[in-house]
């Protein structure tokens, strides 16, 4: 087999058009966690920023299950509008994966710990019709919400 010029610069082009097309896969990978990144970021400032904005007596109702339910107050219904808001606006993101399936485990527990808590169960009749135009974001809500006997409905 004889090796001309011709073919080494043939082999070389080669070499350089895969090492390329590698490496622009390898980049697109990274930046697209770096933005998934971003996002979580965001979305856990946003979360810790609305739970410290809750009434004392709501954050206390969200954390402490033997205590009883507060009564209601048109305040509460307002923190679970927004809280349902931050939680359709995450919902949306994975379900256009914008969020990774890990993350969105840990925000799936975290929805799950507060959305079936008595005090949010209340506020949520009150606020779900603003979701009606998204019904698979309603069923998720509703699917953490507690049924009859108190605990969460089978998914």
């Amino acid at each position: 087999m004889h090796v001309t010029l011709e073919s080494l610069v043939q082999y070389a082009t080669l070499g350089t058009v895969v090492t390329g097309f590698v490496s622009l896969i390898v980049f697109a990978r990274i930046y697209r966690k770096q933005v998934n990144a971003q996002v979580v970021i965001e979305l856990f400032a946003r979360y810790a920023a609305m739970h410290q904005s809750f009434p004392a007596q709501l954050r206390v109702a969200m954390f402490g299950s033997d205590r009883s339910l507060p009564e209601h107050r048109e305040e509460f219904t307002a923190c679970a509008l927004q809280y349902a808001m931050i939680v359709s606006f995450a919902y949306h993101l994975h379900d256009r994966r914008y969020i990774t399936n890990d993350i969105w485990a840990i925000l799936e527990t975290e929805h799950q710990q507060t959305i079936s808590r008595p005090w949010f169960a209340r506020e949520w009749n009150a606020v779900k019709g603003q979701f009606a135009m998204f019904p698979s974001f309603v069923a998720y809500m509703e699917r953490f919400l507690p049924n009859h006997d108190g605990h969460p409905r089978p998914h």
